[in-house]
């Protein structure tokens, strides 16, 4: 995901959580929303589970800065913890510590960062500690995803403040260059100048490269619905990843490639496609999460509407066990 993956991907791009005592009806309900954001844009789900051997238990509690949360599943039960300061609980620091929950890293962790950032420590390593520094500035080996991000939700503000034994300590980020171009379209455009990146780091929204680099971690998601009164089956080819009944987890096109479901009408039935395809073949190039509704209908049910309508422009035909076009 992000411009920067590591750790363990959740089976199904679906992350399981549940909540702590701490967190309020209202929180609660906050939460739910604004998860929302990471769904939005890619094949992950988030999921309330109190069953799954695999979840988050999101809470309230002490941490260092306004939120704390491990890079992807560990296994078991895990922490995605946000400070008790009431400043802390909101949509930007929840988008963040989930993005790390998803595997996401800081994006000034990159291993490309010093292309794009410097950073200067003032008094994080000699109040906090080595291990606050690494866990939040020092480089980690990645896989990147995506060009580098400026806009990203997972990049740090210009300087973030901590307390460390009673003592205010921070790091300066200096933007070096504008944003690169890069995948997905437009998002180049996040901030074209020095000036404005500078301007633009930290602005705590899920960004368009996050929502890609989260589909290349995990997919997009397309739900394929059988409807009407005919038979027949159907089989989903390409790279393709199940994510439950009839649903399927597909990676990015990266030019070339395509997710595609081919009918198969039983005898006396057609088969046609709505959604995201329309016609008699469902041939997609994925760029977002969709919905595909295929029908199979038998012959006579769609031959007595046809009769008692007439045959006009734009009325169907059968080819192949397929409703085409006239």
């Amino acid at each position: 995901m992000q411009g920067a993956l590591s750790g363990t991907r959740w089976p199904s791009a679906t992350l399981n959580y549940i909540f702590d005592a701490s967190v309020g009806s209202a929180q609660r309900a906050q939460f739910r929303t604004w998860g929302q954001d990471w769904e939005a844009g890619s094949g992950v789900r988030l999921v309330e589970n109190a069953a799954a051997a695999n979840r988050v238990r999101v809470q309230r509690g002490s941490v260092i800065g306004c939120g704390q949360s491990v890079l992807g599943m560990v296994g078991g039960e895990q922490d995605l913890v946000i400070s008790t300061n009431s400043n802390c609980w909101t949509r930007s620091v929840l988008a963040h510590e989930l993005g790390h929950a998803l595997s996401a890293i800081h994006e000034q962790q990159r291993t490309d960062r010093n292309n794009y950032v410097s950073i200067v420590d003032h008094g994080i390593v000699a109040q906090c500690g080595q291990g606050t520094w690494d866990a939040n500035y020092g480089t980690v080996a990645t896989q990147v995803a995506t060009a580098y991000d400026y806009a990203s939700v997972m990049h740090y503000p210009a300087s973030a403040h901590y307390t460390c034994n009673g003592i205010d300590v921070w790091a300066d980020i200096t933007v070096l260059q504008a944003q690169p171009p890069g995948l997905p379209a437009g998002s180049g455009n996040a901030c074209t100048s020095v000036a404005t990146c500078q301007g633009t780091i930290g602005s705590g929204l899920v960004s368009a490269r996050d929502l890609y680099g989260m589909a290349l971690r995990y997919g997009y998601r397309y739900q394929v619905t059988v409807t009407g009164n005919g038979g027949g089956f159907y089989t989903a080819s390409g790279q393709v990843e199940s994510c439950g009944s009839d649903c399927y987890l597909v990676p990015p096109t990266n030019g070339t490639s395509t997710f595609r479901v081919n009918a198969f009408p039983a005898s006396g039935s057609i088969a046609s496609f709505a959604g995201a395809c329309v016609g008699h073949s469902c041939v997609i190039a994925p760029n977002r999460n969709g919905n595909i509704t295929l029908r199979f209908t038998r012959k006579t049910s769609v031959a007595a509407v046809t009769t008692a309508a007439g045959w006009r422009g734009g009325d169907m035909i059968f080819a192949s066990g397929f409703e085409v076009p006239q």
